[in-house]
């Protein structure tokens, strides 16, 4: 017994400080391209446009303060405002002089031979709209930021706007930046817009994280509110990384709430709002089910991506009173009923959660980042997003646990089952 804590309070104490040592180099480097992506590269035969080289092109919105509001080259502070600030930002993959043609070999294969950093090259505010404003009412300037959305979505293949919310110990550029090579793994079909919220962008600053997750509920309802009214976007999905679901869920939770006079299907056509993933959510699992009750019948569907090895979130549940996070939920904290309950919704199409930790093919470990740094999680999120495909249509595998809940896995097969689910879509 005695052995197992000292065992266990190493790793705690290793991950803190690896984790740490990252924070001080925040540098963010092109994806392993995804399973599909790396045998055929239909996604990007799918777009013609948004090839320039080897430039990124994302939207962002954020209510983080500004160093200086006359600079279009400025940055963003980790204190939190009352003004939504929307724009887009330019990144650029490797070296100045690295062609489209280079970009796309290194992005198309298992085995890069070097490095890709995403360097910021330009940033643009288009639009802002403070607490007190009509969000039905836009400026000139704003009105072209979304006419241009929505000629972007009129030419698209992917008709659906999605939105990326980052994690803890980040900052406004590492968030843009994974938003960035996000858009460019959709082979530039989809229009991606990270929300910056501001993170103290330092793991031992984690409790200010959390008291500004709080604080940014109303800025990011209002984003989602401003684009469903502005843009043509047929869905709004929605992407939450780690610390960004203490953002997404209560935002989600907090909408009927703001809009008694609709009904649940109602306001689900009002915001359009599509599918809804979150990855490896660090976010209090007892409290998130209260919150999803409230906001299931506003979506489409949502996901959860779990891994109950996770020391990440072993971690976060730590710094907070230890309860367990979503990602990596304990199940005791329930009662009898709130079991039951949970067991039946994990048993309708509401509700998808994906076993990472449980797929012994994926090799996770410990492991946080999964949705963007294995390969083949990553592809099952494309695939969700992309075509909203059922979890049985990309390929995974269902599992019930004793309780009879519901729960999908990936097959060791998965990269050949997926291979064959993509040429049968071909041919069709």
């Amino acid at each position: 017994m005695i052995d197992r804590i000292k065992r266990y309070l190493i790793e705690v104490l290793i991950l803190a400080l690896a984790i740490l040592l990252a924070g001080c180099q925040p540098k963010v480097y092109l994806m392993p391209a995804p399973v599909a992506i790396q045998s055929d590269t239909r996604f990007f035969d799918m777009s013609e446009g948004n090839k320039d080289e080897n430039l990124l092109y994302t939207l962002y919105a954020t209510n983080r303060r500004p160093f200086d509001t006359l600079s279009n080259s400025k940055g963003y502070t980790i204190f939190p405002s009352d003004t939504l600030e929307l724009g887009y930002v330019v990144y650029r993959v490797g070296d100045e002089e690295m062609t489209w043609d280079e970009l796309f070999q290194q992005s198309t294969t298992s085995d890069r031979d070097r490095k890709l950093l995403l360097s910021q090259k330009y940033i643009r505010e288009m639009a802002k709209y403070t607490r007190d404003d009509d969000l039905r009412l836009s400026s000139a300037r704003a009105q072209g930021f979304f006419d241009q959305i929505n000629q972007l979505l009129a030419g698209a293949m992917d008709k659906d706007l999605t939105i990326y919310v980052h994690g803890a110990n980040s900052n406004f550029y590492r968030a843009t930046a994974q938003g960035a090579q996000y858009y460019h793994y959709t082979g530039h079909n989809s229009i991606v817009l990270t929300f910056s919220w501001p993170s103290a962008e330092n793991l031992l600053k984690y409790k200010i994280d959390v008291l500004h997750a709080r604080q940014t509920v109303s800025a990011f309802t209002r984003l989602i509110e401003t684009l469903a009214h502005h843009t043509n976007a047929r869905k709004i999905n929605i992407l939450a990384y780690s610390a960004g679901a203490q953002v997404v869920a209560p935002s989600l939770a907090a909408l009927p709430a703001l809009h008694p006079e609709l009904s649940g299907e109602e306001l689900k056509k009002q915001l359009r709002i599509g599918e809804v993933y979150f990855a490896a959510p660090d976010t209090a699992f007892k409290p998130f089910l209260e919150r999803f009750l409230k906001f299931k019948d506003i979506v489409e569907r949502t996901t959860i991506n779990t891994n109950i090895n996770d020391t990440v979130l072993l971690l976060a549940s730590l710094q907070n009173n230890k309860t367990s996070r979503l990602g990596r939920p304990d199940i005791g904290e329930l009662d009898d009923e709130e079991k039951q309950m949970i067991v039946d919704l994990m048993n309708t199409p509401k509700l998808n959660v994906l076993d990472l930790g449980g797929s012994e093919a994926l090799k996770l470990g410990r492991a946080h980042d999964s949705w963007y740094s294995h390969p083949w999680v990553s592809n099952d999120l494309l695939l969700l997003f992309l075509f909203n495909a059922t979890p049985e249509e990309r390929g995974l595998k269902i599992h019930h646990y004793d309780t009879g809940a519901k729960v999908y896995r990936f097959p060791p097969d998965y990269d050949s089952r997926i291979k064959q689910i993509l040429d049968e879509q071909k041919e069709e």
